[in-house]
């Protein structure tokens, strides 16, 4: 294909899609060069997934409680082909709209593996053929994949991340390797389909890169739903049977799980792209990009996964918008100073900001939490496990982290973090009427409370 475009992405996940629409929008002609299906690893394999399997897990849960709400008992089994069907059928249907905006905006799908032979040129291969993308401008946008430990085999019941939601048949035991975002979320959801876990984490705990409280609250939910948390350790044999696994670890524990997953990071896809023949900047394999996501060569700019730092889907798509903007003659630039982090286990956690170590390394803090127990739309819903913690600065009252565990939690941070970009004290959401009953007044009780005013609280929280 020689047609000139003003931008071409090389992947089509969220920084690619989402940054070609917004060069769309802004009157440019834009080509998309994708291998495998539009959404990425997101979309087909990552969080669409893990959320629509997730809520077949609450489905369970929810019937196995029915006493509690008045309901006699009802007997339901988890059809894994069921549920992974269902998982399918929500993938595929959002393809299809993204699909559909590719062609409402008219930007130019081109299908194939794509590499640079110069900086406005892309070779495009598929089924041996080769087809030529030209542009004045590129975005890499190629993501990354699961990091897979050679000492695990390469067996049909050892998955990557990636691949977890793939399975046609549900394990009896799952041996989860990695304590992170993946780990503790494929942990979770398992064990409400009645799946017996072992989760294993090299750390000392859980979510390391959280706030040390909340991480700790969550293993204590996760070890009262009977799973089994090994922190400290590694796994140092494996050995695969007719029908298991023969596990030990560092401290001598042998397991015997039928399935392993492996959540143990992912490695940037920068390989056999042309970067080095064009001298493109590296760094421990992810591309060097700067506030305005330009690489070494200013013609060329990278987005999302493959240039490190926060590994989330939403942040590759405000950089896949941001470069889209830059390289079409905005003035845009990253700011990475709010992001909200979530956590699908159940309930969910959600962050945004600074843990209390990080803030009180820097600043005098105040902290102050509130438990979703003593809510009325937490006693209502019957979802009594959580809390809502604030750490604000002691003097300017600003915002500086919050932490949420609770129902809801992934959507119930977005107000603290609207707050923090918009540089506004707690006592703004103190002051901010909260409708009653909702989860939401658990925030407002913890703004309530950073001031001495909280109502729920003995004594205002003071």
């Amino acid at each position: 294909m020689s047609e000139p475009f003003d931008l071409a992405f090389l992947g089509g996940g969220p920084a690619g899609y989402q940054g070609a629409i917004r060069a769309a929008q802004l009157g440019a002609k834009v080509a998309v060069v994708e291998e495998s299906f539009l959404g990425g690893v997101c979309l087909n394999w990552g969080c669409i997934p893990t959320k629509t399997v997730r809520a077949s897990a609450e489905v369970g849960r929810t019937l196995r409680r029915a006493r509690e709400f008045g309901f006699q008992p009802v007997e339901a089994a988890p059809d894994i082909q069921a549920i992974i069907a269902r998982k399918d059928r929500v993938v595929q249907g959002l393809r299809r709209s993204i699909a559909g905006l590719f062609q409402a905006n008219r930007i130019a799908l081109v299908e194939g593996r794509g590499r640079l032979i110069a900086a406005d040129k892309i070779e495009v291969e598929k089924n041996g053929d080769l087809h030529l993308v030209q542009a004045a401008k590129v975005v890499i946008a190629t993501g990354s994949r699961p990091a897979r430990l050679s000492l695990f085999p390469p067996s049909p019941r050892v998955f990557l991340a990636d691949d977890i939601l793939t399975l046609d048949y549900l394990p009896q035991h799952l041996l989860v390797v990695g304590g992170g975002v993946v780990g503790v979320e494929m942990a979770a959801i398992f064990r409400e389909l009645g799946t017996e876990i072992t989760l294993v984490e090299a750390l000392d705990r859980l979510l390391p890169l959280e706030d040390a409280e909340m991480a700790d609250y969550i293993q204590g939910v996760l070890k009262r739903r009977k799973i089994k948390i090994r922190c400290g350790v590694q796994v140092s044999e494996v050995d695969e049977q007719a029908d298991h696994f023969a596990v030990r670890l560092t401290d001598g524990t042998e397991l015997t799980p039928d399935t392993i997953l492996l959540a143990t990071g992912r490695r940037y896809n920068t390989e056999g792209l042309g970067l080095n023949r064009l001298g493109l900047e590296l760094d421990q394999g992810r591309i060097v990009v700067n506030d305005n996501l330009q690489t070494s060569i200013p013609t060329i700019y990278a987005a999302g996964d493959v240039i490190g730092g926060w590994l989330l889907a939403h942040v590759a798509f405000a950089e896949g918008i941001c470069a889209a903007e830059h390289a079409l003659g905005l003035d845009s630039k990253m700011n990475y100073a709010v992001v909200p982090r979530c956590t699908f286990t159940l309930p969910e956690y959600a962050a945004v900001g600074l843990s209390e170590a990080e803030a009180a390394a820097k600043n005098p803090i105040k902290v102050s939490r509130f438990p979703f127990k003593s809510l009325g739309m937490g006693q209502c819903l019957g979802e009594l496990e959580g809390l809502v913690k604030i750490i604000v600065h002691a003097q300017t009252d600003q915002i500086l982290g919050a932490h949420i565990i609770g129902p809801h939690a992934a959507d119930l941070i977005h107000e603290l973090a609207v707050a923090m970009r918009g540089g506004l004290a707690s006592r703004v959401v103190m002051e901010t009427i909260h409708a009653h009953p909702t989860l939401a007044e658990a925030v407002l009780e913890v703004a309530q409370a950073l001031h001495g005013q909280a109502i729920h609280i003995p004594g205002g929280g003071a």
